[in-house]
């Protein structure tokens, strides 16, 4: 009984000390960590991907297509985000002027147009 109280309180104490680390254990990506959401830069603004469907009939001019995807080379120290650039739309994604709201734009993925909100 003696053996079987002092093999519990080792092993207690040994797993109490292996939890208590000084060091946060970081779970995220490194290829993610640099932006705190996923946008596309249209001129100088940033606008925010939502998930929020927009109907056809919102949808204005054409600004272009995403012309670069920079999720790989946000660890760059050279990267500029230029216009037209995301860190989640494919390069080829239309965006368009929304009619109603000139802080919203839309973007299309497959036949659907979803809300991007202004964020500068």
């Amino acid at each position: 009984m003696v053996k079987k109280t002092i093999l519990i309180t080792f092993l207690s104490l040994t797993l109490a000390s292996c939890a208590s680390t000084k060091e946060p254990i970081i779970t995220e990506s490194s290829e993610e960590a640099s932006w705190a959401y996923e946008f596309v830069r249209v001129n100088d603004t940033s606008y925010q991907l939502t998930q929020k469907e927009a109907e056809k009939s919102v949808r204005g001019e054409l600004i272009g297509e995403v012309q670069r995807n920079i999720l790989d080379l946000d660890t760059s120290e050279e990267l500029v985000e230029q216009h037209l650039d995301s860190n989640y739309l494919p390069p080829g994604t239309a965006l368009y002027n929304h009619t109603e709201n000139s802080n919203i734009i839309l973007y299309e993925l497959d036949k659907k147009y979803y809300i991007a909100e202004k964020k500068d």
